[in-house]
């Protein structure tokens, strides 16, 4: 979820200056209470994220331009790469020395966040180059005679399917995108059914709701290898999951636009 702090920035950033009830009320809804929205207030004005005036004994609360340049504005969708794969596996070996242990785990970490699998140990797979940008993290730390890169074709008589979640952790995955499915299709159905009642949903939420769902969908998004849809089970939660935040997402942006 969003953080207090960030939730903040985030409606200051939309609207040019909002009164410290509006911004409690709205946050009440994120199921923040009024005493942590103060407290989150007065630490961001603290640290010059947010300013502050009075008029009328009322409160009005800014964002700072420190404060607009803290915010990150995650889109999802900016994650995603296309799932199409020619048959080529792309595999990198490594048998680095312990006094570079440091470099290796850089190595490692850098692999798995490209989408690599671990087929062995120091032997990691994909079934998409991304050679170029490992090799320069190879030569940043100076470990180019330790790494190789190889290309093959499966030539195993198993089915590949069978391999898969044997190097990545699909069941993992599969739980998150489940979670993120029994969290926001329940909320999306109960706010559908406010809007049909003829309940006024503040655009200033339904922006901050999609600002979350952004943020939650893009941590999973991030883990995600983006496997080609031929390794992957016939019933693959994640293309749910996206249509799910897809839909909830454009009904959000709907919401804003009303007023």
């Amino acid at each position: 979820m969003v953080s207090l702090e960030k939730a903040i920035l985030c409606l200051l950033f939309r609207e040019e200056e909002v009164p410290v009830e509006k911004l409690i009320k709205i946050l009440r809804d994120f199921k923040d209470s009024e005493a942590s929205v103060r407290t989150s207030l007065s630490r961001l004005k603290k640290e010059g994220f947010v300013e502050s005036r009075k008029s009328n004994k009322k409160a009005f609360y800014s964002i700072t331009d420190l404060g607009k340049d803290t915010i990150i504005f995650k889109k999802y969708k900016l994650l995603m790469h296309e799932r199409n794969w020619d048959g080529q596996w792309y595999i990198v070996t490594f048998d680095i020395p312990e006094r570079f242990r440091y470099s290796r785990d850089v190595l490692r970490k850098t692999l798995l966040s490209l989408g690599y699998g671990t087929l062995h140990t120091s032997v990691m797979i994909s079934p998409y180059d991304k050679g170029e940008e490992i090799k320069e993290t190879v030569k940043e730390y100076g470990i180019e005679d330790y790494v190789e890169f190889f290309s093959a074709k499966y030539k195993s008589d198993k089915n590949i399917k069978d391999l898969v979640p044997k190097i990545w952790d699909l069941k993992w995955l599969e739980r998150q995108y489940n979670k993120f499915i029994s969290i926001y299709v329940p909320e999306q159905g109960e706010l559908k059914k406010k809007v049909a009642e003829g309940d006024n949903i503040d655009p200033s939420y339904a922006f901050l709701k999609g600002v979350e769902l952004n943020d939650y969908f893009s941590r999973i998004i991030s883990v995600d290898p983006h496997l080609p849809r031929g390794l992957l089970p016939d019933d693959w939660i994640g293309f749910e999951a996206e249509r799910v935040c897809d839909e909830y997402l454009q009904f959000l942006e709907g919401l804003e636009e009303e007023k």
